[in-house]
């Protein structure tokens, strides 16, 4: 991962292909390489972290509308707070300070709903109301909210961290790591995968995992393989606090207003007010117009001052725009195409929908097993991600979301 490669460095042939290289792919090529003895090769256009994960939130919790998703998530939290073990290459970056889920009256019910699932799987969350919510962080103004979910082991993890230490650590068990380097077409012949061209030479290989974030459709949608997937930008903000002023210290999110913000280092703060629909791009990496992040500087300021009126902001730092892979349940996407298109060898990762760094963890030993052919891999549970399967929207089993579309939970 030093110099840029070359076509010399490209191998002729591998068994398994990971097309991608940001949280998703990262995690999955590791735990191909640690767990089997297959050649594995780990290809993005990009150099490490320069895709959306390098413009991810960083925000981490456990907060989920439905069993498969409070699992994965506590799956992926285990893995962060047990690193050394896990990975034993590098660090996370995991801060913790708390994360709570602010809500009015018609949030309520899915709120306790929420809650409750939490609970009764084993996540530390619980309800809190009125001083409760002011003696977490004392910021927040409590007036009209009808409660709130907290979770003290919510935080937030540095992505670059994370993610040069999967790569890393897949390297160690002998993945090759390819970036940047484009592939250019996901090769089939005969109904069946058969490598990638890349811009520097094709590989061989007749497994190819797409983990491509939100330019999935890009190499999917020549081969046939409809995903409804759409890319829908978000801008974030770095805000910097006046020195002295009282410092946030708690991960919030807020369901009226649709504001997300949490700590960061020093007087820094990140947050993203949410529009309310996030418009449909092209490019996912192009820096939205200066009116659109005016537009978000001012519902960012509005959402503050209802919500965190105490909170005072002396400066923007840096806004960044970056694109969702939005599948229309907020759900990830993971199987085999070949349920939705003749194409064997092809398996899907893909439709993320804002949940990729939190799930990232558990996903790579889930899809892993999958390609290996295992209940799972390690030590980690079995878990059953049918529900996920790439063919639930033709079936018409779309996932529940407590709070309708989004990517709250």
């Amino acid at each position: 991962m030093g110099a840029l490669p070359t076509e010399a460095d490209v191998p002729r042939e591998a068994d398994v292909v990971v097309i991608g290289a940001g949280v998703t792919g990262a995690s999955i090529g590791y735990q191909l390489a640690r767990h089997s003895d297959l050649r594995v090769v780990i290809v993005d256009a990009r150099a490490p972290v320069g895709g959306i994960s390098g413009r991810t939130f960083g925000q981490i919790r456990q907060h989920y509308s439905n069993q498969l998703m409070v699992r994965i998530a506590q799956r992926g939290f285990h893995c962060i707070q047990n690193w050394d073990s896990v990975v034993g290459f590098g660090d996370p970056g995991y801060a913790r300070f708390g994360y709570m889920l602010l809500v009015v009256a018609d949030q309520l019910d899915g709120l306790r709903y929420n809650i409750e699932l939490g609970q009764g799987l084993g996540v530390d969350t619980r309800f809190v109301v009125g001083n409760e919510i002011s003696d977490i962080e004392p910021l927040v103004n409590a007036e009209g909210l009808a409660g709130g979910a907290y979770e003290p082991e919510g935080g937030y993890i540095d992505v670059t961290k994370m993610v040069l230490s999967w790569l890393t650590a897949a390297s160690a068990a002998g993945a090759d790591v390819l970036a940047p380097v484009a592939v250019e077409e996901i090769v089939t012949a005969g109904g069946a995968v058969t490598g990638v061209n890349t811009a520097i030479g094709e590989i061989a290989a007749p497994v190819v995992i797409a983990a491509t974030g939100a330019w999935a459709r890009d190499l999917l949608d020549p081969l046939g393989v409809e995903v409804p997937i759409e890319r829908r930008r978000l801008e974030m903000a770095v805000l910097e606090q006046h020195a002295g002023a009282r410092a946030l210290g708690t991960c919030i999110t807020d369901g009226n207003s649709n504001l997300v913000i949490r700590p960061d280092m020093g007087r820094h703060i990140v947050a993203v007010a949410y529009p309310p629909e996030m418009p449909v791009v092209d490019d996912p990496l192009a820096d939205a117009a200066d009116a659109d992040h005016a537009a978000h500087d001012v519902r960012l300021r509005a959402a503050i001052s209802e919500r965190l009126p105490d909170l005072t902001v002396a400066s923007v730092v840096s806004n960044t725009s970056g694109a969702y892979d939005v599948a229309p349940d907020y759900h990830p996407i993971l199987g085999w195409a070949s349920e939705i298109a003749p194409v064997d060898g092809l398996y899907l990762a893909v439709g993320l929908s804002g949940h990729g760094l939190k799930l990232s963890p558990a996903l790579g030993e889930i899809v892993a097993a999958r390609v290996l052919g295992v209940d799972q891999v390690g030590d980690a549970p079995a878990i059953d991600i049918s529900a996920l399967r790439p063919s639930r929207f033709a079936d018409g089993d779309l996932m529940h979301l407590s709070y309708g579309p989004g990517a709250r939970a």
